[in-house]
């Protein structure tokens, strides 16, 4: 089910709603203190209209004594109107569209209009059915909806909602139905009564029907009259309702009751039994005093509707035309609005998660790397106990040992390394049959050692390294042959 309008929201903690039922001969008002947890009924009456003042007068004092009683001073005020203004058609339309659904609509309803369409407010309740949206429309006249908010504005009353008031009493039973069973709600007067026909919880069809008076023609005269209004909307919509429950406020049932030929109290239509509406004082959400002996008489019964469909956000008809822009595109693309948000959202979601997924999986990669530095560190310096940052301290290790062997100076030694390599290629003759294997320095000396073709060759060594200014002397450590007999193996020290 879906509806054109709806009541302009705020995003409140708690805020007080106002639910007023104009009738012809009283207003009912029942103020409301709604919040996420559900609502309470802070003020409740019935003012009576009176009938000596001429024009709006009696219906401004009836106002005003409203609002000196109930105080709904910065209320959302939901207004329920009677339907002698309103007119219901029933329409088939090929497709889904809300917005090209209110741009045909004055040109389907415009022959069956008496006024002109742009002297009329248009609204309407939409039901998809085979491929197909079913319409049932409701139009007022702008002029009667303008006087509604004159009256009002006179007490400083401003209705986001202007809706039958039958209506929201219908939508509020449905959405305290269990099941999708079809059932009827009736309203009226002395005058008429009025057919709310709800199926899988949506009003397929509304109708004003006279009363007629006389012994056992109340009840005779509806029945038949309903039974023919349904089996119409069967042959001419293809709309069967079946009726499980036939509901009415209390206050017309005992109009029906009174016209029992049996004097009963036991009201039937239909073959069904007419219930009272008082359920919805029963509301799972709503909060009741249980001292209100003015409940049991059934009048506030609509008015209290009209404020729970505000408190429980229960979209319907609105007849207002004091909605912002920003409210009726809202209204009128809600179901795509939302469609949306909830897809960007689900991607920013999985965007979010996936990156939070990646960061997780590189910090892992990290902490895997890190384990394996800190690994290496420990293997390869066992005597370093004390490991911060173990990649800067390997650094820094690599860097001191390759400074102490391969730099230029011998540490705490006055001759370089480079003047010995000089002094021994210039020192041993290029014609010496001799092969340096190993060379070990010290801090005060060298050790030379190698192999050679004779003893006399290594004396020739000796002496020729003795001869150089580096070296302050020679000492042939050890000579011997090889087990091959060929070479002679040698050692000199050479101290500087």
């Amino acid at each position: 089910m879906e509806a054109a309008f709806c009541a302009g929201r705020k995003v409140e903690m708690s805020r007080k709603v106002l639910g007023l039922e104009i009738r012809e001969e009283s207003i009912a008002a029942v103020l409301l203190e709604a919040g996420f947890k559900g609502s309470e009924v802070q003020a409740q009456g019935i003012f009576p209209i009176s009938q000596e003042h001429e024009g709006d007068e009696g219906i401004i004092q009836a106002l005003q004594s409203m609002a000196d009683t109930l105080k709904p001073m910065g209320a959302t005020c939901i207004l329920g109107i009677p339907v002698t203004a309103i007119s219901f058609r029933n329409i088939c339309v090929p497709f889904h569209d809300n917005k090209k659904i209110r741009q045909i609509l004055p040109f389907e309803l415009e022959p069956s209009l008496p006024v002109p369409v742009d002297d009329l407010i248009i609204d309407f309740e939409a039901v998809k059915r085979d491929g197909n949206k079913d319409l049932l429309t409701f139009t007022v006249p702008k002029e009667r909806i303008q006087w509604y908010f004159d009256i009002l504005d006179a007490v400083s009353l401003n209705p986001v909602v202007i809706t039958p008031a039958g209506y929201a009493a219908t939508r509020i039973l449905a959405s305290l139905e269990e099941s999708d069973d079809d059932f009827l709600f009736i309203d009226g007067n002395l005058q008429h009564h009025t057919i709310y026909a709800v199926s899988q919880k949506a009003v397929r069809l509304v109708r004003t029907l006279p009363v007629h008076r006389g012994s056992g023609m109340v009840l005779n005269s509806l029945g038949a009259a309903m039974t023919r209004t349904l089996t119409a909307l069967k042959e001419s919509h293809g709309i069967a309702l079946e009726p499980a429950r036939i509901y009415a406020p209390s206050a017309h049932r005992s109009f029906l009751v009174d016209g029992l030929a049996d004097g009963g109290d036991t009201v039937h239509l239909l073959q069904k039994s007419v219930e009272s509406m008082d359920s919805i004082r029963a509301h799972p959400r709503l909060k009741i005093p249980s001292d209100q002996d003015v409940w049991q008489s059934g009048q506030l019964d609509i008015a209290l509707a009209l404020a729970l469909m505000e408190s429980e956000s229960i979209d319907g008809i609105n007849f207002s035309t004091k909605q912002s822009a920003i409210q009726r595109y809202w209204n009128e693309f809600r179901g795509r609005i939302i469609a949306t948000g909830t897809l960007i959202l689900v991607t920013i979601f999985f965007l979010i998660a996936g990156q939070v997924l990646s960061v997780a999986a590189k910090k892992r990669e990290v902490a895997e790397l890190d384990r394996q530095i800190e690994m290496v560190f420990k293997s390869t310096f066992p005597e370093v106990t004390r490991i911060v940052e173990p990649l800067q301290q390997m650094r820094i290790k690599i860097q001191e040992t390759t400074e102490a062997n391969i730099g230029p100076d011998l540490p705490g030694s006055r001759v370089r390394v480079i003047d010995i390599l000089d002094t021994l290629s210039k020192q041993i003759p290029s014609t010496a049959d001799v092969k340096i294997t190993r060379m070990v320095m010290g801090i005060d000396n060298v050790v030379l050692s190698g192999n050679t073709d004779t003893f006399n060759t290594v004396d020739d060594i000796k002496g020729k390294l003795e001869e150089a200014q580096i070296f302050t002397g020679a000492t042939i450590s050890s000579a011997d042959m090889e087990k091959s007999g060929k070479r002679v193996r040698f050692k000199i020290k050479l101290d500087f």
